[in-house]
């Protein structure tokens, strides 16, 4: 995604955010926001935050990434995993998300990869009339 198109999408998504009041933003929070590991490391990790008043379940996965066609390809892999792939963060509370990269090969040049995490929808606070945003973090990870 371009950075024009990176700015579009944040602008609309706090529009709606104001739009639909605070109460209903999602508010998961990720940091670092790409990882750029150097030769020889072979693990690493994000932290996830809950901002929100209500728990929120988030779902952690990674996937090779190319780009071919000016377009983004991401791929299953097993050559890097993340833990724990799934996990409920209380209200305020934070969590790690370890990436490791299993594979004995050594690194050729560079490995990218993208983090997703996401928020998985609690339809209970699902109310009519109202609309609820949900999060998608695509972190990347690249490996030297």
């Amino acid at each position: 995604m371009g950075f024009r198109r990176f700015s579009l999408a944040v602008g609309i998504a706090v529009s709606l955010m104001l739009a639909v009041g605070s109460g209903n933003a999602a508010s998961l929070r990720v940091s670092p926001i790409s990882l750029d590991l150097p030769h020889g490391t072979k693990a690493s990790s994000v932290r996830v935050w809950n901002n929100d008043r209500q728990p929120v379940t988030v779902q952690a996965r990674i996937f090779r990434w190319t780009r071919k066609g000016g377009k983004d390809i991401l791929s299953p892999t097993r050559d890097v995993v993340v833990s724990p792939p799934i996990a409920t963060l209380a209200p305020g509370a934070e969590n790690v998300i370890r990436i490791v990269r299993t594979s004995n090969r050594p690194v050729e040049g560079r490995e990218a990869y993208r983090l997703i995490v996401d928020q998985i929808p609690d339809r209970s606070h699902d109310r009519p009339g109202t609309v609820r945003i949900l999060v998608r973090h695509a972190i990347a990870v690249i490996f030297k």
